[in-house]
């Protein structure tokens, strides 16, 4: 069970419970550390019995108990299921519950609540395993207060952090053990509130008795989220009720609150920082529901973007970040993550999602201020990232410690040649030429509209060079596919990967390549039933069950049938589009996950697919893909500096109905209805804006 919010969140048990020594990392975080590695209830000494429990907004949850048999004192016994225990638990700087227990029973209770507390202070990279190293800094002896007691620690990074726990009534308290002895009527209830504070150098702790008041304050803000976003709805209520609803939700609680806007973090419980890729992905994906996440994204990304040569955090002037942390290990450059610039794509994704969002929005000022830094990625792109001059992008492992392979597929094991072998580095990704490609494209048609022509048509003779030189090397003739890579000998990586789906969405293949790429990608060795695998089932190392051998990702997926759209395979992107979301219906937590497995989907007994034991939920890019994937299926374009906006749906058996209001195209507000979309999709616009073109189906 995970809550987050802002750069605070909590894993659990499902009820609740952290245990203690536990090693799958459960316990409260902030800014990268462990504040609270133990949380455990009891009453009389025994552990409740779980009824249920609800995640009922992103970052409030509730957990329903009921007693087992319980002993007394006085020697009594307390039938089992006499005595309710309901949790209530937000976060907000810290962990914040109201504990409530009820004497169901005929006869007078005596019971002892017993709460257990323990704080580590572990880095999360010592807990994920990253490092094996002792405790760095020094943690001093808990202390009573009036009210609690403090878990003090002094980090070596000289930043002092401390765990306060405040009580309401103020229990019998020990060193991390607080007991209340009580003695319930029938149908007595009695009411605790425990406030969990992590505390980081000069935080002054702001215990939260109106628990009421304070869950409504926090609420205010995803309210206000909620209003900013545009409002997708369809007939199909299992997709609305759950994934719909949940994603939105989850984007929201992903993201950080920042100077420069919100910025969605890549996943819980180990990715809640920013991650470049990841960032400018879910910004893309969500340009439909709230291009503001976007915008934050841009201005924090050109803030922290590279400025100097420095091999061990693989930073160049002008590359944009692959991983910020903020932890002690981080303080201490123990980790180069301060931050880590080890990606090959996050640069050319920053500049194609500056096309897209002034393209959507029509925000040339947003260009005129981000002008330098993306001048500056592009300096990148031509000058540190062509390794040997070639014209490709290139990447190669700057220093120990860092990522091998610097795309999204940045296992160990996801560029393999034919016989096993790791492809040598450095290494050129089909999709990352695509992207620089789109990218070259894409800022030369705004410097076309600032009038800036000669290097507009400077960026275009790149881009069409680029594109030639794809075509030449990549293209894999008896196959008909690209290949996943080119290696240090200019080797082909000759894997039919989903990589190479990309170049749909960057427009880069030719009609012909186009055509061959788009038929195989449908094909039964790379399309499940669920979505487009990672790697044929054809290939050596084909893995169903692996990360990035042969797994399904959403995101993957909602990048390729957008590329199927825009190369004119309806019926194809239709197919990718429906397949994912009707997989992620089939998952009983009502997201779309991060990546599932890749077996071949059953028709026959309706199984599920089957799920990837250990991805992130909620993560950014698997619920940005909602979006994706229904904005695919809606056909909705928006080109604001030609003031056009072009609605062209696909017909789908998802729902017949789908409904989209407030959609935000620049300073406008759209509200589209598309009726019949299971068969012949009807648009009705009603709200239409002056300045705006509408282009509809005949």
């Amino acid at each position: 069970m995970i809550l987050k919010e802002n750069r605070a969140f909590v894993v659990s048990e499902l009820n609740g419970d952290i245990p203690f020594d536990n090693d799958l990392g459960l316990g409260l975080y902030r800014s990268d550390t462990r504040f609270l590695s133990g949380y455990e209830l009891r009453v009389n000494g025994r552990r409740p019995v779980l009824l249920n429990r609800s995640i009922d907004r992103a970052y409030v949850a509730t957990f329903q108990l009921v007693n087992p048999k319980l002993d007394t004192p006085g020697g009594a016994q307390i039938s089992a299921q006499t005595v309710s225990i309901r949790r209530t638990r937000f976060m907000h700087k810290g962990l914040h519950e109201r504990i409530g227990i009820q004497n169901c029973g005929r006869k007078t209770a005596d019971l002892e609540l017993e709460l257990r507390f323990a704080a580590d202070f572990e880095d999360i990279f010592q807990v994920r395993g990253y490092r094996s190293l002792p405790m760095l800094g020094t943690l001093e002896a808990a202390a009573a207060t009036e009210t609690g007691f403090t878990f003090p620690y002094q980090g070596l990074d000289g930043v002092r952090r401390e765990t306060e726990v405040v009580f309401d009534p103020v229990p019998r308290l020990q060193v991390g053990r607080a007991t209340v002895p009580l003695r319930l009527q029938p149908q007595e209830t009695f009411v605790m509130l425990v406030d969990v504070l992590a505390l980081i150098g000069d935080d002054e702790p702001e215990p939260l008795f109106d628990f009421d008041a304070a869950l409504r304050s926090l609420e205010k803000k995803y309210v206000a989220w909620n209003s900013d976003c545009a409002t997708w709805s369809t007939d199909n209520e299992l997709l609305n009720s759950g994934l719909v609803w949940r994603s939105q939700e989850d984007l929201r609680i992903l993201c950080d609150e920042l100077p420069t806007g919100l910025f969605p973090t890549a996943g819980v419980p180990w990715y809640a920082a920013p991650f470049g890729r990841d960032a400018l992905i879910a910004s893309l994906q969500c340009l439909g529901l709230n291009p503001e996440l976007a915008t934050g994204t841009l201005r924090y990304l050109a803030e922290n973007q590279g400025r100097r040569v420095d091999p061990y955090r693989a930073e160049e002037p002008g590359k944009i970040l692959h991983e910020q942390r903020f932890g002690e290990l981080a303080n201490l450059r123990q980790i180069p993550h301060t931050p880590y610039y080890g990606t090959v794509d996050a640069t050319p994704l920053f500049l194609v999602l500056l096309n897209e969002v002034v393209t959507w929005s029509g925000d040339l000022e947003l260009f005129r201020e981000l002008l330098p830094n993306a001048m500056a990625a592009l300096e990148w792109v031509d000058r540190y990232a062509d390794v040997d001059g070639d014209g490709l992008l290139e990447y190669h492992l700057e220093s120990i410690g860092g990522l091998r392979n610097q795309g999204w597929k940045d296992s160990a094991d996801s560029l393999l040649h034919d016989d096993g072998r790791p492809a040598p580095l450095p290494a050129a990704l089909v999709e990352v030429q695509g992207y620089v490609y789109d990218a070259k494209v894409g800022i030369a048609r705004i410097f076309r509209q600032l009038g800036s022509i000669e290097l507009a048509e400077r960026l275009e003779r790149e881009a069409t060079a680029l594109r030639r030189k794809v075509n030449q090397l990549f293209w894999m003739a008896d196959l008909r596919f690209y290949a996943q890579a080119l290696d240090r000998d200019k080797r082909q990586v000759r894997s039919v990967s989903s990589n190479a789906g990309h170049l749909l969405w960057s427009r880069l293949p030719d009609g012909r390549r186009a055509v061959h790429l788009a038929r195989r990608l449908a094909t039964e060795d790379m399309f499940s039933g669920w979505g487009v695998r990672t790697l044929s089932s054809r290939a050596p190392g084909y893995n169903p069950m692996s990360y990035h051998n042969g797994s399904v990702w959403p995101h993957d997926n909602s990048i390729i049938a957008e590329g199927l759209r825009r190369a004119g395979f309806r019926m194809e992107a239709e197919l990718v589009a429906r397949s994912v979301l009707e997989a992620s219906l089939r998952f009983g937590d009502g997201r779309i996950p991060e990546l599932f497995c890749g077996f071949q989907r059953d028709l026959r007994f309706g199984s599920p697919p089957g799920e990837y034991l250990v991805s992130c939920s909620p993560q950014a890019w698997g619920a940005g893909a909602l979006f994706h994937l229904l904005r695919v299926l809606a056909g909705i374009e928006a080109d604001s500096l030609r003031g056009v906006v072009r609605v062209d749906p696909l017909p789908t058996p998802l729902y017949q109905r789908l409904r989209i209001e407030g959609l935000k195209v620049g300073e406008h507000e759209l509200d589209i209805s598309i009726d019949g979309c299971d068969s012949s999709p009807r648009v009705k616009v009603d709200r239409r804006p002056r300045g705006i073109t509408l282009e509809l189906p005949a």
